[in-house]
């Protein structure tokens, strides 16, 4: 079984959608199904690296990070945001991808999530 999880909210919406979804993701990776992750819209920022993280954002990069251990893929759509991210680099393991790529993975999934 696989998951594709799209979160698209911004990281500091109300009832912290981004926070559910690195959640579900930890949770359905700890019960066996695969699951990739694609970071866009407003969500696509937690995909940088920062030094200078407050406490939500450092809750959602240390959940990321989990995550990637227990073996989800995470990816970034969307590059328009890039150019304005100051020569800020990803975090590492995350890939960026296309809407092709994304429109793919949720084709072969089980289960689409969109947060």
């Amino acid at each position: 079984m696989h998951w594709t999880i799209l979160i698209k909210s911004h990281p500091d919406a109300r009832g912290n959608p981004v926070l559910q979804g690195l959640r579900m993701t930890a949770a359905a990776l700890a019960d066996g199904i695969g699951v990739s992750i694609f970071l866009a819209e407003e969500a696509a920022s937690l995909a940088l690296h920062s030094e200078y993280l407050g406490e939500r954002q450092r809750v959602h990069h240390d959940l990321i990070a989990e995550v990637q251990e227990l073996g989800a893929e995470i990816h970034v759509t969307g590059l328009e945001w890039l150019h304005a991210a100051e020569n800020r680099t990803l975090i590492p393991g995350i890939k960026v991808a296309s809407m092709k790529t994304l429109v793919r993975q949720m084709k072969l999934s089980d289960q689409v999530v969109t947060l």
